[in-house]
């Protein structure tokens, strides 16, 4: 697919540099993109047409039986199948003659599941008499049940266990008989009646305190995410100490411990010096070398990367400042959660209308009826199947471009106290000029992960009957393919930020996005490494208050079997609101770091380009430019002595227009 635009001035190199264009007027990028994609929605309308019209959704929810009749329906007479067309709107539930052997069993509708162990043909026969549950086949009298074959294809079943209704289907509640019947452990452990129905009962008892703690760690999220910017630069100076002080002291208590160890080997007279202790104190040597140069490494890193790390702290800082002033962009990722919530129901309604496609037909080994879907709705599956991921990184794509579209609005404000929240006008300026560009990030992710599907669905049908070596290659392209798409959706990230700020279609900008990256390879690192770990520290402040809250008021609930249940749903919810709080942080951040580094490439300080940064962010830049200067005196004074002459203005400008990264390490050189 080609990066097509419907406006050739975005894709040139000389398009106007000015952050936002300045008010000069974006062009529709991507549109080709643009174009494809509704064309490719326009078939996956068609399929899910297709499978709502000629496919029976009640199949599959409520089970058939061996004769094509439809369990809890009303059926109409298949050619050529006898006992078809049978009414069985009082008999719900799918019964299995041989459970172990569900694809050859004779399958039969029951009005309902039984409820205890019938080892012999006439306690079945007691059993239905009693309760007027039929477990033989239909043709079958219940006066006749002792006389019948008992087994796999009918017409009694050989035995009867003590069964419950799980998705319309009688499933035995006997551990041990599913696992005899190689389904899979979450069925098996979902069977155990007792424990479930003990934790349903919980979630119900405790369903206001669910919701509670659900808005408790809401709030939570939301205090700790406006005072990140005020704790992060705590964070980051106790990242500094425990990793400092824990590296010396682990290095130090290391080589004490082999000197003792030493010392006390060479006191032992030569016959009670083992073999074993000589290589114990060789080992505490290697890891006390190995530690050694961890921790000089680790402070060389940390003297090298302060600077940056004070950087990624200050963007910590502006990113509060601007989520302050645009409060209602928190609640993004909740709708964003809803589009995609009421897509999955979407896709997960048309994937069960094209399995249940297909016309009836008889099975030659055992005569049962079963229902095959033509091979053109096999390939359905896949077309829908890339459509899913294509449409999902769609959706997260606009998500990502709105708040970097937002916070690129703010940044770029100079009077930052009138500022309005731009929300809306990112929303209109996204559905008007950018869709296309968002399409072909979303498609460029999806080129991966559908290889990803496709490798694990060979893995699962390989289970157990590949070899070593070929499970060795499948989890080494599994994990390669998963490492691709980690670092695709990293640099389409800052691709959509490029396209907040300068307006380009998606090629352009991910080839600028990726030249800032590298030329700030460092400020990049720090801000990854340091924002990182202070958002996951954020998301596990939410999760740890939450589990606190919930067991000091859930711990000593009495009606509760086990109060553990509850609580871990709310940290599961806890967890994902701070996940999508801080995913906004993060992009926001992200968002700065282009912006300040746009900021340094157009403007220059002066009265006719100032910067747009604030007082935080402009210190960097003012040590920067010191360097600079001294740089130039001394090199004006080597070249005076040497009589070669002075630097003229453009090697300055030459010089300003160089990556902070690669002048500030110049100058360390130097």
């Amino acid at each position: 697919m080609a990066c097509g635009d419907c406006n050739a001035e975005n894709d040139g190199e000389d398009m106007i540099d000015a952050p936002l264009r300045q008010g000069e007027k974006r062009g529709c990028t991507d549109c080709i993109c643009c174009l494809v994609f509704i064309v490719f929605w326009i078939g996956m309308i068609v399929i899910a047409g297709y499978s709502l019209a000629y496919g029976n959704v009640l199949r599959l929810v409520y089970g058939y039986d061996s004769y094509g009749n439809v369990c809890s329906q009303k059926n109409e007479k298949i050619e050529n199948i006898t006992q078809s067309g049978m009414d069985m709107s009082d008999r719900p539930f799918v019964f299995f003659m041989d459970i172990k052997n569900p694809t050859d069993s004779l399958e039969i509708c029951v009005s309902q599941c039984p409820n205890k162990t019938l080892l012999t043909s006439t306690d079945i026969q007691s059993y239905a008499k009693e309760t007027d549950i039929l477990l033989c086949n239909y043709h079958v009298a219940v006066d006749d049940y002792t006389e019948q074959e008992r087994g796999l294809t009918g017409p009694c079943p050989a035995v009867v266990m003590d069964s419950q209704p799980i998705l319309s289907r009688c499933i035995p509640n006997d551990v041990q008989t599913l696992a005899e019947a190689q389904i899979s452990d979450i069925v098996d452990f979902l069977n155990a009646s007792e424990f479930i129905s003990k934790a349903l009962m919980d979630l119900y008892v405790a369903r206001w305190w669910i919701l509670g703690l659900c808005l408790i760690s809401m709030v939570v999220a939301f205090i700790i995410m406006i005072l990140l910017h005020i704790i992060a630069q705590v964070i980051v100076w106790l990242i500094y100490v425990l990793s400092i002080v824990g590296s010396i002291a682990g290095t130090i208590a290391l080589w004490v411990t082999y000197y003792y160890k030493k010392q006390a080997y060479e006191e032992l007279p030569s016959h009670q010096q083992l073999v074993l202790d000589a290589d114990n104190i060789k080992t505490f040597l290697i890891f006390s070398i190995c530690a050694t140069v961890f921790t000089v490494i680790l402070l060389l890193v940390i003297l090298v990367m302060r600077k940056r790390i004070a950087f990624a702290v200050e963007l910590f800082h502006q990113a509060g400042k601007s989520l302050s002033a645009m409060p209602l962009l928190l609640l993004l990722p909740f709708w964003t959660f809803i589009t995609l919530l009421v897509f999955f129901v979407y896709v997960a309604a048309v994937f069960v209308a094209i399995a249940a496609t297909g016309e009836a037909m008889l099975v030659e080994k055992t005569g049962f009826v079963t229902y095959d879907p033509p091979k053109m709705v096999r390939y359905f599956w896949w077309y829908h199947l890339i459509g899913f991921f294509w449409t999902m990184e769609f959706i997260l794509a606009c998500h990502q471009f709105v708040i970097a579209a937002c916070v690129v609005s703010w940044y770029f404000t100079r009077n930052k106290k009138s500022f309005d929240s731009p929300i809306i006008n990112s929303m209109g300026v996204l559905m008007r000029y950018h869709l296309g560009s968002m399409v072909f990030g979303a498609f460029i992710i999806t080129l991966v992960k559908v290889p990803r599907a496709i490798l694990l669905y060979i893995q699962a049908k390989l289970k157990g009957r590949e070899g070593s070596l070929a499970q060795f290659i499948l989890r080494c392209l599994s994990c390669c393919l998963w490492c691709l798409e980690k670092i695709l959706k990293f640099i389409n990230a800052h691709a959509y930020i490029v396209i907040a700020i300068e307006g380009r279609s998606f090629c352009p900008a991910a080839r600028r996005a990726l030249n800032c990256l590298i030329s700030n390879a460092l400020r990049v690192a720090a801000i990854n490494c340091v924002g990182d770990f202070i958002l996951f520290l954020g998301k596990l402040l939410v999760v740890s208050i939450t589990a606190l809250i919930g067991v000091a008021v859930l711990g000593y609930n009495d009606e509760l079997h086990y109060y553990a249940i509850p609580v871990f749903l709310a940290c599961a919810f806890a967890f994902m609101v701070a996940s999508s709080y801080f995913s906004v942080y993060e992009m926001a951040v992200d968002t700065l770091l282009l912006c300040f580094c746009e900021d340094i490439r157009t403007n220059d300080g002066s009265e006719d380009k100032p910067y747009f940064m604030e007082s935080g962010l402009m210190e960097f830049v003012s040590n920067s430019t010191k360097k600079l200067n001294s740089r130039s005196k001394r090199r004006r004074k080597d070249d005076e002595a040497d009589g070669v002459g002075v630097v003229t203005p453009d090697e300055v400008v030459e010089l300003k227009s160089q990556p902070a990264e690669v002048t500030e390490e110049k100058e360390e050189q130097e």
